[in-house]
């Protein structure tokens, strides 16, 4: 199965329901949809997370949203 980035579409309906942008104060949150997309490159394509394209973001970013993603699941169940 080929990796494909998540559509407007797609994006559209899922950003509801993703944490709000925090204030202007601090360091900015990444940009949300490319750490989705960096997400699902992985658990599409099998690699690891050090081989995570920079497109995506810093590799120890997309894998720690990924962390938070899966206790929050795991936490709601």
């Amino acid at each position: 199965m080929s990796f494909r980035e998540i559509d407007d579409v797609l994006w559209e309906s899922m950003e509801p329901y993703l944490p709000p942008q925090k204030s202007y104060t601090g360091r900015p949150r990444a940009n949300m949809r490319k750490l989705m997309n960096g997400i699902l490159y992985v658990v599409m394509t099998g690699c690891t997370w050090k081989d995570v394209p920079r497109k995506y973001g810093s590799k120890s970013t997309v894998h720690r949203f990924h962390l938070i993603g899966h206790r929050l699941r795991n936490f709601l169940t």
